[in-house]
């Protein structure tokens, strides 16, 4: 079998026409992943279950595992699947995954199946250099050892919901072999959209844009979309999201490393301090309040709400973006050197500096993120009072093939770092923690554009914009092999 070659995209559907040399290689490497890894399973409602094994029943626990393994996703199907509903075909079914952690590896007596790395074998607790929270202050199930996590999505809450029970159903019949560690299923997923039917986030704005892209199908979408990819090209080769499986049962098999972190929103918070930021910074005269308070968020995040990049709105356009547009991805900095449009303290020029910094596109990650609980307000209005206080945050997973080189760089070396980036451009006062999903040991402050474009010097804004995202747990998990699962029974 002629090997993978992983320093390049992949086309998948002409691996599926047979007629490179290599298809045979990449069709059994697509049949043994799981999906959701090269491409985002694409389902509205999901359900992440956390389970622990008693190694005293590890045989039980693996028996449990191999049979999840037969309803696993695998990437071949899932992209041949998507391709047809998108083509006027019936919807895809429920999707499904499975992750295990170090100890998870450990309690099935699996250690000569473990992937190595450092980072993955201490756990998420055990990294300093995240500046996370004491894991004491966690919720409940992630203060814990978490062995392994299933991950179930559909299309509808209702399909969502009745795979969700049955799969509880089953873990309570193993006796004990594996247990259950959020009952409440606190960790429910619900995609949220704006009236564009864009996915957004709590606080409103357009969310999951600007990815890494593994598939050459994807990156050739992009070309033809919203701008192309002139400016910003988002192709990475596949060993930036692959590595092999050590416990796999084919010369192909493959998986990935998996981050899942759970982000409390404080939306009301967040909306009020935006306001009150807004109304120090001199802004247009023309401008009503609400533009003001959305040209401040956008500030913030680095697009407007309608997914709008802040470094390419011109000043003389309408103070506020509005209406259905394509969310652009075609930018870089090059035209804004300085940070007067997209500020370097921005939650997306802080975590993709993009031509900021050479190989800065090395260290992204696939994110599949989705966001949790429920509103009753209109996420993009323009009151307050209204919005939620907690309840409701973001599932943060992204896959990779390195921890110490792409989740952990970009939260250590970028999100939480208060110099980056702007002493890689130009000398100036610190720039800051991510407003977003930095995670502070100490308020930093952050520096804003006092007119948008043209001044950042006098009367500074150094207010900190922060702790409106609390990091409530997590764990660092690999996705194995399906042959591997499979083989455990």
């Amino acid at each position: 079998m002629i090997n993978l070659d992983l320093n390049q995209t992949l086309s998948w559907t002409k691996s599926r026409s047979g007629k490179d040399a290599a298809a045979a290689a990449e069709l059994a490497m697509l049949n043994d992943l799981q999906g959701n890894i090269l491409k985002g399973h694409g389902r509205h409602y999901t359900s992440n279950l956390f389970v622990n094994f008693a190694p005293a029943k590890a045989a039980q626990g693996k028996h449990f595992l191999a049979s999840v393994g037969v309803q696993l996703t695998d990437a071949l199907h899932q992209l041949i699947a998507a391709q047809t509903f998108k083509n006027g075909g019936n919807g895809a079914g429920t999707f499904y995954a499975l992750f295990l952690s170090s100890t998870g590896y450990d309690a099935l007596g699996e250690q000569a199946a473990k992937p190595p790395g450092k980072a993955f074998n201490d756990g998420m607790k055990a990294r300093p250099e995240l500046k996370d929270p004491p894991s004491t202050a966690w919720d409940a199930h992630f203060s814990r050892e978490v062995h392994a996590m299933i991950l179930i999505a559909a299309e509808t809450a209702d399909a969502r919901n009745q795979a969700r029970d049955a799969m509880v159903a089953r873990i309570a019949a193993t006796g004990g072999a594996v247990v259950l560690l959020n009952p409440g299923f606190a960790e429910d997923g619900n995609a949220i959209f704006n009236d564009d039917g864009n996915g957004i986030e709590h606080f409103g704005y357009v969310d999951g844009r600007s990815q890494p892209l593994a598939l050459q199908e994807d990156v050739n979408e992009e070309s033809t979309q919203n701008g192309g990819i002139s400016e910003w090209d988002p192709a990475i080769p596949l060993n930036q999201l692959l590595v092999p499986c050590p416990g796999g049962k084919l010369a192909v098999s493959h998986g990935s490393y998996f981050v899942f972190r759970k982000l409390d929103q404080r939306v009301r918070a967040f909306k009020e301090f935006e306001k009150k930021l807004a109304a120090s910074i001199e802004m247009r005269e023309h401008m009503r309040p609400d533009e003001i308070g959305e040209r401040m968020g956008a500030s913030v995040v680095g697009r407007f709400e309608n997914g709008t990049p802040v470094t390419v709105f011109g000043a003389e356009q309408s103070p506020i973006p509005k209406g259905p547009v394509g969310v652009i991805n075609n930018f870089n900095y090059s035209a804004d050197p300085t940070g007067l449009k997209c500020p370097f303290a921005g939650h997306i020029r802080k975590s993709n500096p993009r031509g900021d910094v050479p190989g800065s596109k090395s260290h992204l990650m696939a994110r599949r993120g989705i966001p949790y609980g429920q509103r009753t307000d209109d996420p993009n209005g323009d009151t307050t009072s209204d919005k939620p206080e907690d309840g409701v945050g973001l599932l943060f997973m992204a896959y990779q093939s390195s921890m110490e080189g792409q989740f952990e760089f970009t939260q250590a070396s970028w999100v939480n770092n208060v110099g980056f980036a702007r002493p890689l451009v130009q000398s100036g006062n610190q720039t800051g923690i991510d407003p977003l999903i930095g995670q502070p040991s100490t308020p930093s402050g952050q520096r804003w554009p006092l007119i948008y474009g043209i001044s950042e010097t006098t009367g500074a804004n150094s207010d900190d914009f922060s702790g409106f995202v609390t990091m409530r747990g997590g764990e660092y998990f690999f996705a194995p092999s399906i042959s591997y699962i499979k083989s455990l029974s």
